[in-house]
């Protein structure tokens, strides 16, 4: 081989590596690819279990506001009392878990995010490195933003609507709660007061009859609305907002005026719409005017845990007392109008 084939040869070689080199650095430099969807877990039943603050709610908001600034979506769940989803977040089936703060918080095969308000850290599985530098950095940002004081508070400093003085909002959800009522024409306290009497407003209330959510909606109800997660303050409203339209357009043949198809609406959302049929069918029935539900509340609703009213044929669902019913009209009315004066 000449001289000048080695030389032709030597830097052939010393090109291939460069380009070699720069290759691998350009492969280096490339940004990582988000998920397009999280998945995240609430693990704070302790928290919830002793404070009577909006726990939930908050922590379910920043996971929120978290996804939506990388540009994600996100799907929030809650985990039982006794049950872990450490291993599933091991196992990648998971991204997120959040757990109560403590200052000794040691776990293995899991990263550990800056604590929240000390109250609460994020763990991701131990090879999210960028995704938990992301998350620190989004935790840094939230704590020294403007929006952290005042959306802090409306998630933790909780009140009692008959004992607080004036307010300049009643829940965090305000702002939903006044885009749904306005699509009803309601006024936005009466749509606040349902959801103060339904849950305080704690998105995972849940009750013994299997109610969930914001609004407490049977989850046959909320399916028939399109709700897949009842967590979610923005579905859980809108479809019980949806629902009570119904109900007030299902009552205008009914009620006197449009302040009786409120009470209506308000008695059929507690009691069913069956029941609150019945009662207008035994009204009629018996010569009581329904136009007005003080007359259904007087006249009707203490004979309707009489089996006798079976015997009218008018009656369908069966006997029922509604005691609880009327307490809960009588509630509301008196919700809407606390909250009227204390947030105007």
């Amino acid at each position: 081989m000449t001289r000048r084939e080695r030389i032709c040869l030597l830097v052939a070689a010393v090109l291939l590596a460069a380009t070699g080199l720069a290759s691998l650095l350009k492969r280096e430099a490339e940004p990582r690819i988000k998920p397009d969807h999280i998945r995240g877990i609430l693990e704070l039943a302790p928290l919830a279990d002793t404070s009577k603050a909006l726990v939930i709610g908050y922590h379910y908001h920043l996971l929120q506001r978290f996804a939506a600034a990388n540009g994600q979506t996100i799907d929030i769940r809650l985990t039982g009392r006794d049950l872990s989803y450490l291993d599933s977040l091991r196992s990648g089936a998971v991204d997120i878990v959040v757990v109560p703060f403590e200052e000794n918080l040691a776990l293995d095969s899991v990263l550990v995010s800056s604590p929240l308000d000390s109250m609460s850290v994020w763990l991701m599985r131990h090879d999210a490195h960028d995704g938990m530098k992301e998350a620190n950095e989004w935790i840094a940002e939230w704590h020294a933003s403007e929006e952290f004081a005042p959306t802090r508070d409306a998630f933790l400093n909780r009140y009692n609507v008959f004992r607080s003085g004036p307010r300049a909002q009643i829940s965090p959800y305000d702002s939903l709660i006044r885009a749904h009522a306005d699509s009803l024409g309601w006024d936005w306290h009466l749509l606040a007061a349902v959801i103060y009497s339904e849950s305080r407003f704690h998105i995972e209330a849940r009750s013994r009859r299997g109610a969930v959510g914001l609004m407490q909606m049977m989850p046959k109800t909320a399916e028939r609305y399109g709700v897949t997660d009842p967590l979610d303050p923005e579905m859980n409203i809108a479809a019980g907002a949806q629902h009570l339209g119904y109900l007030i357009n299902r009552y205008r043949r009914v009620a006197d005026n449009m302040t009786e198809r409120y009470k209506y609406a308000l008695a059929a959302y507690n009691a069913g719409i069956g029941r609150i049929d019945d009662c207008v069918n035994l009204a009629r029935h018996l010569g009581v005017d329904p136009s007005y539900w003080i007359n259904i509340q007087t006249q009707v609703l203490p004979l309707m845990a009489d089996e006798s009213v079976l015997e009218t044929g008018v009656v369908k669902m069966g006997t029922f007392r509604g005691g609880e019913t009327m307490g809960y009209v009588d509630s509301i009315i008196a919700v809407y109008n606390r909250l009227c004066r204390i947030c105007p």
